[in-house]
């Protein structure tokens, strides 16, 4: 039996893959009105990210030329500006960005609790070549259910936890840099 040797090359840095994510703890302040990059959907019980926004990923990397310096972020924009739509008059607006979607609505945030509207007309399709495949689809339609029975939310150092939603999952932010 023959072995094979892989062998690094000095100072080459591995780059993120594209299903990787840093969850690791990052000191300083992190103010809930930011934007904040979904990790994905994680286990209660054993901190794991599900598949599903791994092979969404993957879809768009594919289909939209796998580049390794601007992978996708699928992010949650938290302002403190009045919402626009009429069923939001007193409520503030939230923008988030999925691979296929764009939803646009108002928020209602009190001491720990969260809850999301997003009217028809705040939801836009984007112009992403991935956006008709199968795994975006269901993330896209995942993501939206997921704010829409959102409930509570915590932030623990960079991170953001929004749950709500029946299951044994809650989704989880990451925090980017201003």
């Amino acid at each position: 039996m023959i072995t094979e040797e892989v062998i690094e090359k000095p100072g080459e840095e591995r780059k993120r893959g594209v299903c990787d994510f840093d969850l690791s703890d990052k000191e300083g302040e992190f103010s809930f009105l930011r934007t904040w990059e979904l990790a994905g959907f994680q286990n209660l019980k054993d901190g794991k990210l599900d598949h599903l926004i791994c092979l969404a990923r993957v879809a768009d990397f594919a289909l939209n030329g796998e580049d390794w310096d601007n992978l996708y972020k699928v992010t949650l924009t938290f302002t403190e500006i009045p919402s626009k739509f009429e069923s939001c008059q007193s409520d503030f607006t939230f923008e988030a960005i999925s691979f296929g979607k764009k939803f646009t609505g108002c928020y209602i945030e009190n001491e720990g609790n969260i809850s999301f509207h997003v009217p028809d007309n705040g939801i836009e399709l984007l112009p992403n070549p991935a956006r008709n495949t199968l795994p975006i689809v269901q993330f896209d339609y995942d993501f939206l259910e997921y704010l829409k029975e959102a409930k509570v939310y915590q932030i623990e150092k960079n991170k953001l936890y929004i749950y709500g939603k029946a299951g044994d999952y809650r989704m989880t932010f990451v925090a980017l840099e201003d």
